[in-house]
């Protein structure tokens, strides 16, 4: 088969597919896209005869079709229809109607963030003008705008060299012309206007080239329009009438690029209307528009008006395939993809980052690595994010001006599993699901939790609200602004965590049924822990000090409790690790897990490393007494070790219970002899929760608590 009917069928089939699993491109994927079809003026600008296009067209809005257009490579609306006015086109695949939107994002968050440089333009008073010129590189002038164009040099660039990609960022208007040697993108808040060519070096005169060994890419992004400056190279005055087939340099206008306008059109400058100032001959037809590349515009513009008899340029396109695969800087397929509209499932990995806004999606799986810009969208039923700490999970914001949330609303057996994921500074979460567990996850703008809750080794720099009715696990997290406890959780537990300079309570109880608090450390809060709740929660082996206003209201320490400055590293810089000689090392309850270093549970959410500890976590601390020495790792997944400690020759029973006490297997029932042993623990048919292990030899008896978590 033919290589570029190879590529169309390619492209096709992801255009037939998308609705059923998305899999995000870049906006200059498509030759043509659109969101509105109709102009600024509600007009229909048709496909009409000799219009042809070879590569993906889509329209959010309704296209209109007149006479014989013809599409080489798809084409696809989210309409249900077409308009049509004695249409006769040629469609070389099946249309598709009622597909996904694509996504407009209203600024270049991606260029904006990564540019080199960026040019600030003195809120307005300044042009920019970028000229390039091949190997010799990129010009960037600036003079006062409204004035006439003068060279005064802002910055020169070396051209891109091998594989660099480089983007520029003006903050304004700025114009641009000349020939590329390199991969570049530019981007600007303003107007881009293009005063000449803007072509590849090794092009022809009508931007012709073997895109099988061409190396440049050029991106032309505005987020506002992109304009077809009226200058005298672009056929000003009726150029194509004056210079005819001759006089290319003097008429039209070549474009190698991916053209994108964000929030308004790829149009021409002064289009002959009665109310502009200028006013061009009759006719005042300039030449034709020689595009090889793509055009992304949030509105389609004019190229060509009936005014003064005709005003403007023909239109002659052809499509960069090489798009398809990989797009300019700031918008290829290593650089973002952009999500929008409902989805009942997608999968996040093929890109570094993604802009998702105003999206409403079913199941969302985010693969490691992934930066997420989330912009006001919602997931409703489940969502998984398996980051790593090599490779973490980011979410930021598309503006930075105004938080926004990340939701997670509760559909049916709505699940959240994340870990080692990052939470910008503004952008808040609220997890509403049935189930969530959340692991190794940097948290840092407030955060609404409702479900079965388990939450391990986080961080939180500001306040946290939990509500659950069943099961609450927090363990080894640090609270820098307070939690709040609510809802009427049956099984809640709070263990070895660090609750540690905040404004509000350290922890606030609104409600519970049974909530038990272990091993935890409240100091230097507003107040220590708070219990606004008719009962009192069980309390045990906690240090809370140096808290503002009380460290205890209406609650009591309970056994083991202390109240001593925990000596943190440097409590100054958020450094909560304890120091050698802290009250907190080696008091935690002794029927704890023991921390990783083989030593008795520390109080906080950091362990204190014993330089001189014993490695071997299932030691026994007395060889001349029976002990359950271990259960590693607790809470656990599939399996879990449970190691145990005979002074001499016993009959040992291990026996599992559930929390009413009620008997649900017999792990270990034999008689042993002398030493310390292990057995494995591989639970089948346990749904997650907490339960309790008994061992019993002879006389001796000891109870330990241990965590499932599916």
């Amino acid at each position: 088969m033919h290589r570029k009917t190879k590529l169309l069928l390619i492209i096709a089939s992801f255009v037939l597919t998308i609705g059923q699993a998305t899999q995000a491109v870049p906006i200059t994927y498509y030759q043509y896209v659109t969101h509105f079809e109709r102009t600024v003026q509600n007009e229909i600008i048709w496909f009409s005869t000799p219009d042809t296009a070879y590569g993906p067209v889509h329209s959010n809005g309704f296209i209109g079709l007149r006479y014989s257009p013809q599409f080489y490579g798809p084409i696809s609306t989210s309409q249900d229809h077409f308009l049509e006015n004695h249409a006769h086109p040629y469609f070389e695949f099946e249309p598709v109607f009622n597909a996904p939107p694509v996504y407009f994002p209203q600024n270049l968050t991606n260029i904006r963030n990564h540019a080199t440089p960026w040019v600030p333009s003195q809120n307005g008073m300044k042009m920019t003008w970028i000229r390039m010129r091949g190997e010799q590189g990129i010009y960037i002038y600036q003079y006062p705008h409204g004035t006439p164009r003068n060279d005064s040099l802002y910055e020169h660039l070396r051209a891109p060299q091998g594989g660099q990609r480089r983007t520029i960022f003006i903050d304004g208007d700025v114009e641009v012309e000349g020939t590329l040697a390199g991969q570049l993108t530019i981007g600007c808040s303003g107007d881009m206007y293009l005063l000449d060519d803007c072509v590849y070096e090794g092009a022809d005169q009508f931007g012709g080239f073997d895109q099988d060994q061409m190396r440049y890419k050029l991106g032309l992004a505005s987020e506002r329009n992109v304009i077809i400056k009226n200058t005298i190279s672009n056929g000003r005055e009726n150029g194509w009438g004056r210079n005819g087939e001759n006089g290319l340099n003097r008429h039209s206008i070549v474009i190698t690029a991916a053209i994108v306008a964000l929030n308004e059109s790829f149009t021409f400058e002064h289009q002959n209307d009665q109310w502009e100032r200028y006013q061009g001959p009759e006719p005042d037809e300039r030449g034709e528009i020689y595009l090889t590349g793509s055009v992304a515009q949030y509105r389609r513009g004019y190229i060509h008006r009936s005014n003064h008899q005709g005003t403007g340029y023909g239109r002659s396109y052809r499509y960069d395939r090489r798009f398809a695969q990989e797009g300019p800087p700031g918008f290829g397929s290593e650089d973002i993809g952009f999500i929008h509209g409902r989805h009942d499932r997608i999968v996040l990995r093929d890109h570094n980052r993604y802009s998702i806004g105003r999206a409403d999606i079913g199941t969302l799986i985010v693969y490691p690595g992934i930066e997420i810009i989330w912009g006001g969208s919602v997931v409703r039923d489940s969502l998984i994010m398996m980051g790593t700490e090599d490779q973490p999970i980011s979410i930021n914001l598309e503006r930075r001006r105004f938080p926004s949330l990340f939701q997670i609303e509760r559909g049916v057996h709505s699940y959240v599993d994340i870990e080692n994921v990052i939470f910008g500074e503004t952008t808040e979460t609220r997890f509403d699901c049935d189930t969530l567990k959340v692991t190794n996850c940097e948290f840092r703008a407030p955060a609404t939790l409702e479900g079965i809750i388990q939450v391990r080794v986080c961080t939180f720099a500001e306040e946290v609200w939990m509500t659950s009715w069943h099961q609450l696990l927090v363990s080894h997290s640090l609270f820098e602004n307070g939690l709040t406890i609510s809802g009427y959780t049956s099984d809640g537990h709070i263990q070895n965590n660090t609750f540690a300079g905040g404004r509000n309570p350290g922890l606030r109880l609104r409600r519970f049924r049974n909530l038990e608090i272990e091993n935890n450390i409240f100091a230097f809060n507003r107040d220590g822990i708070r219990n606004l709740y008719q009962e009192e929660p069980q309390m045990n082996y906690n240090n809370v000090f140096g808290n503002d206003d009380y460290d205890y209201i209406d609650c009591t320490p309970g056994e083991g409790g202390i109240s001593s400055d925990p000596m943190f590293e440097d409590f100054q810089r958020g450094d909560y690790h304890l120091t050698e000689g802290s009250p907190c090392i080696d008091t935690g309850n002794p029927d704890s897990p023991r921390d990783p270093d083989g030593t008795r549970s520390d109080m906080g959410a950091y362990y204190f490393d014993h330089p001189n500890s014993v490695p071997n976590i299932f030691a026994p601390t007395n060889t001349e007494s029976f002990e359950l020495t271990g259960i590693y790792p607790n809470p656990f997944n599939l399996a879990t070790t449970i190691s145990y400690f005979l002074p001499e020759k016993s009959f040992v029973k291990i026996s599992l219970f559930d929390l009413t006490g009620r008997l649900l297997s017999r792990l270990v029932e034999k008689e042993s002899g002398a030493g310390y042993h292990t057995i494995v623990w591989n639970p089948k048919s346990l749904s997650d929760g907490m339960y309790l292990l008994q061992m019993q030899a002879g006389e001796f008896s000891s109870v330990r608590k241990v965590m499932l978590l599916r």
